[in-house]
């Protein structure tokens, strides 16, 4: 093997990496040529109802996926697009990027963002899901012990 090759093949496991397919992305769902993968590394918990994620959706049939920076709120049954990436699926090569918040949009009870958020708050470890609001906090607890 040259040099060449190495260097490209190199330059294309970093554009890989740097993609948001290589972190732990963990499948979730699928309908027809499309699949919904969360990253699991990524999740951040607001609250018991609130949580960021990255999700990529992987168009088979179309070569894309689409990389998402992502805030659900299932105690409201939302979710909001923080920021966006589309990629080619057998390149990773990034073809556009969108750092734009999106409003905040529903979804449903069959929804594929519904899927997701029941993946993440019942199928991924929750280490750092804060206490329920209507949980008090263990100093107010032993506070108000004699």
């Amino acid at each position: 093997m040259n040099y060449r090759r190495i260097l490209v093949l190199l330059a294309a496991c970093l554009l890989w990496a740097s993609s948001c397919f290589a972190s732990d992305m963990r499948f979730v769902d699928a309908n027809g040529y499309t699949g919904y993968y969360v990253d699991a590394s990524s999740v951040s918990y607001e609250s018991v109802a609130a949580c960021d994620a990255t999700i990529a959706v992987i168009k088979a049939d179309r070569n894309r996926m689409f990389c998402y920076t992502m805030h659900f709120d299932r105690g409201r049954g939302v979710y909001q697009i923080l920021s966006s990436q589309v990629l080619r699926y057998d390149t990773k090569e990034v073809l556009s990027t969108g750092g734009a918040e999106t409003a905040v949009h529903p979804y449903g009870i069959y929804s594929p963002m519904k899927e997701i958020v029941d993946f993440i708050y019942n199928d991924l470890p929750h280490g750092d899901l804060p206490p329920a609001a209507s949980e008090p906090a263990e100093d107010a607890v032993t506070a108000l012990l004699p």
